[in-house]
């Protein structure tokens, strides 16, 4: 202080501390820019393991749409079929419709990546929107899906396969299914029944209302996968 250099010792520490606020405030951009860097890659990563999963998911839809459009068919030909009268070719034919009308398979969709990014919270490193709605809208459908898929299958086991036990032999049923029998019941078909009887026409046209729900669900289900393909970039 006595030779007057205290202004000079002032202006050194100033520039000192300028220096050192300036070097961390480059580490912290460079250390942003490479966390950024790095939740691109996830994002990429997510994306392409998405893209893979719901490819996977547009096939197993549209297979179980052709399963469920068969069903809906059988029900349709097995009204027609009502109040007609069969011989013993046709019986086999009514036993085939049945079998198709009843034939029921869950939706098991590929969802490994979806589920891990929904319970990690990775989720959030997506950065496009419409893509980010479009996988909550799925898992809010896969939702509605499974309670219309277990709803049908209640009303199968507790309405329509009750009064066919009674009402037919179910081994001829059965025969074009997993079971493949070679040789049909020795109990008489009841088919010729069945085809002149109200309640059946009724739990067929309840059946086919039933199939109607699942269908449009699987249609809403495919309009989100087709929005989540077309937002995920494809692979380079």
């Amino acid at each position: 202080m006595e030779t007057g250099k205290t202004g000079k010792y002032f202006k050194y520490a100033i520039g000192e501390i300028i220096l050192v606020v300036i070097g961390i405030l480059i580490a912290l951009a460079i250390n942003n820019w490479n966390e950024h860097r790095k939740d691109l890659e996830k994002e990429k990563n997510i994306s392409d393991n998405l893209q893979v999963e719901f490819k996977k998911n547009l096939k197993l839809i549209e297979t179980n749409l052709q399963e469920i459009n068969n069903n809906e068919q059988a029900c349709l030909m097995l009204m027609k079929s009502m109040k007609q009268d069969i011989d013993k070719a046709n019986t086999k034919t009514i036993d085939s419709l049945i079998y198709w009308a009843l034939e029921h398979n869950t939706f098991n969709p590929s969802n490994s990546t979806y589920t891990e990014i929904l319970n990690t919270g990775k989720i959030e490193l997506i950065q496009n929107k419409q893509l980010k709605s479009s996988l909550f809208d799925w898992s809010r459908e896969l939702e509605v899906n499974k309670s219309t898929h277990y709803i049908f299958e209640k009303w199968l086991e507790e309405a329509i396969l009750p009064y066919l036990s009674k009402k037919i032999a179910i081994k001829n049923i059965d025969m074009h299914g997993a079971l493949l029998w070679d040789k049909a019941s020795d109990f008489e078909s009841g088919v010729a029944d069945i085809l002149n009887d109200r309640e059946f026409e009724n739990l067929i046209d309840n059946n086919l209302y039933h199939i109607s729900k699942i269908k449009s669900e699987y249609q809403k289900l495919k309009t989100i996968i087709d929005m989540i393909l077309s937002e995920i970039k494809p692979n380079d």
